[in-house]
């Protein structure tokens, strides 16, 4: 599903995929966008490994052995300062935003964020169910 779609279909479930960074520690360019992420993340109290990868047409594709395979997009707006993926599953759409950002050595970068899900029923009922730390390097 493309962005406008989202915007058409989910005012307040937007608004979560992009959230502003608390402070933006990199350069647009440094963003490791398209590239190949790996995250430790926590759904539920549950902590998995993911990895998320990212292509130059703003998709995304999230395999994990927690739960089961999302497929998305990715949007970056640098004038805003946010960054964030969404990933369509059958009863759901699962937001991920980075609320810290930052450059490591190597082409590499480092983030933080927060998982939120709302369900396809009911796209404004969005709540958060979890975080986020990445490591993630360009291609």
């Amino acid at each position: 599903m493309r962005l406008d779609s989202l915007r058409a279909t989910a005012p307040a479930a937007l608004a979560a995929f992009t959230i502003q960074f608390a402070a933006l520690a990199v350069d647009p360019s440094d963003f490791a966008l398209p590239g190949v992420w790996n995250l430790k993340e926590t759904r539920a109290g549950n902590l998995c490994m993911a990895q998320a990868q990212f292509s130059s047409d703003g998709r995304v594709a999230l395999k994990s052995p927690c739960v089961d395979p999302g497929y998305g997009e990715w949007t970056l707006d640098a004038d805003r300062e946010t960054f964030g993926w969404a990933l369509d599953y059958e009863k759901s759409r699962v937001f991920y935003s980075a609320t810290q950002m930052k450059a490591l050595p190597g082409g590499q970068v480092q983030a933080r964020g927060v998982i939120r899900a709302a369900p396809r029923a009911d796209p404004d009922n969005l709540r958060q169910i979890g975080s986020f730390d990445a490591k993630g390097r360009g291609d």
